[in-house]
């Protein structure tokens, strides 16, 4: 295989809110899942540092503006999130909404898109890595794994990549699903990108830790340097 551009996105790096803004949502479920995913930054910046690379940030919270959903998507600018309401979203006009998007959406994506663009250009290919987490709380009996690789079984080109993945994150003695706990076809900012950039060797893949292995001492180390070998050798071909 060729060598890959990498690039490297956390979507819901932060729980925080723009300075002076409150959405009336309380404290401890600005600080929940329901706003960020814990511990993804953790992983995607020691990722970065390791591998030399810039990792695309979302800056607040996903109740402000979700950054993993495309901008004509109904949950862009949530009025519930994970079943916590955002009563500061309920009433917002077309206005108000066309101007979060255009202010916090369209940056973010346009920044991603761009990067890899050049990775295009200049490698032939380009992998994505999408960093994210979550709470095994949800469903118990169907979350018992360490982590999930989200991605397009039916992008050949994808898959390969993703299987190399799960192969080494497994030697590396973590607990391994594909496509769990959601669907790597699902709303996100690499599945419109796998759209846009069809025909051209984009790969987009979702990495989803559990707040098991995030929030134990050390566990965001364990999934960024698990990972981090196997994007190197990608990336040197």
């Amino acid at each position: 295989m060729i060598g890959l551009g990498l690039v490297l996105s956390c979507e819901h790096a932060s729980w925080t809110l723009p300075p002076g803004v409150d959405l009336g949502v309380p404290d401890d479920v600005l600080r929940s899942q329901a706003s960020w995913d814990p511990g993804a930054y953790d992983i995607a910046a020691r990722l970065g540092e390791t591998l030399g690379l810039p990792v695309h940030t979302g800056a607040f919270s996903r109740m402000w503006v979700d950054l993993n959903r495309g901008p004509d998507h109904p949950d862009v600018v949530p009025r519930c999130s994970y079943g916590a309401a955002v009563p500061g979203n309920a009433h917002l006009d077309d206005a108000g909404r066309a101007h979060r998007l255009a202010e916090y959406h369209a940056p973010y994506w346009e920044a991603v898109r761009r990067d890899a663009r050049a990775r295009l250009l200049s490698v032939g290919a380009c992998l994505q890595v999408s960093s994210h987490s979550f709470d095994p709380a949800l469903d118990p009996s169907a979350r018992r794994f360490d982590v999930g690789v989200l991605y397009d079984p039916g992008t050949p080109f994808e898959a390969e990549l993703a299987e190399r993945l799960q192969f080494g994150l497994r030697a590396a003695g973590l607990d391994v699903r594909a496509n769990q706990p959601y669907r790597g076809v699902g709303p996100g900012i690499t599945t419109s990108l796998r759209d846009e950039l069809a025909g051209h060797r984009y790969a987009g893949i979702q990495i989803e830790t559990s707040f098991a292995v995030t929030h134990s001492p050390g566990g965001c180390a364990r999934v960024a340097d698990a990972l981090a070998p196997l994007l190197e050798q990608l990336r040197d071909g």
